[in-house]
């Protein structure tokens, strides 16, 4: 069965009679991984997820979008549950911004995303990270020349749980991603930027919190080879990792070594559907 056909099928089975249904799309990555620690050899899965997606034109420039996507688990083939397993969503956007709703990616993950790349590294140099976060409301404005700026409401059932302001800013030659969140009990600031010299990208970031130890983070890839650096309480994580296109899937080998646990090595292949 293609993807348009299943997509269809998925539809039609959730189907209400006298609502157009946009024609949805059908997507997914599957990540098998090997990891071997401590002479321990374990499967494991590298978030692999499938998921639904279809936009509308409103008209006067303007779009809806919706999204359905589910977290899977490749070592026993069962659908992962729970808050923010992955992405549900329903967007508006237009030459004003966007606005979209539902259980979605963090604006912390502008600054999070700069140095916090490598599968399998501990990003523990981000002590402000937010994955993916529910409940939540998040606006985007329309770039202005090199900045765009972000707020995210969440919203639990009592009082605002959180907010969060995020800012980019495009010069070129260096992009900085800052973000800031407060939860009432705590509040954390994130600061990344990146560049690349020569062929190589090169990214630093710096974080803080009321609570707690602040963090830092270096990232580099250097022809394909990907170095990460997290440290946070005076602990320092590191990690590898190293893509080879294989014609169709790529397969990545990595290395990670975080302070408190055995060095492990993995191999972890990637195909989209």
């Amino acid at each position: 069965m293609n993807k348009k056909l299943l997509a269809a099928a998925v539809a039609s089975t959730f189907a209400i009679p006298g609502v157009v249904a946009a024609e949805a799309s059908f997507y997914g990555a599957l990540k098998p991984r090997i990891q071997v620690q401590d002479s321990n050899i374990t499967f494991k899965d590298g978030a692999s997820r499938i998921g639904w997606k279809s936009s509308k034109d409103m008209g006067n420039g303007n779009s809806v979008s919706g999204k359905v996507e589910l977290g899977l688990d490749m070592s026993d083939g069962h659908i992962n549950t729970g808050n923010t397993s992955r992405v549900t969503t329903v967007a508006f956007s237009g030459d004003w911004g966007s606005v979209s709703m539902g259980s979605q990616w963090s604006i912390m993950t502008g600054p999070d995303w700069v140095t916090c790349v490598n599968s399998g590294s501990s990003c523990a140099g981000h002590v402000g990270y937010q994955g993916r976060v529910a409940d939540s409301l998040v606006i985007k404005g329309p770039a202005i020349g090199p900045l765009a700026l972000s707020i995210q409401m969440e919203a639990d059932g009592s009082d605002l749980a959180a907010w969060a302001v995020g800012t980019g800013i495009d010069l070129g030659t260096i992009n900085i991603q800052a973000a800031y969140r407060n939860t009432d009990s705590n509040a954390a600031t994130e600061v990344a930027a990146s560049t690349t010299i020569a062929g190589m990208t090169l990214a630093a970031g710096f974080s803080s919190q009321d609570v707690g130890d602040d963090g830092n983070s270096l990232f580099a890839n250097i022809s394909g080879l990907k170095l990460q650096y997290d440290e946070t309480g005076g602990d320092a994580d590191l990690s590898a990792n190293y893509d080879v296109d294989l014609g169709g899937a790529t397969m990545r080998f990595g290395v990670i070594d975080n302070e408190g646990s055995d060095t492990a090595i993995f191999v972890q292949w990637m195909y989209s559907l």
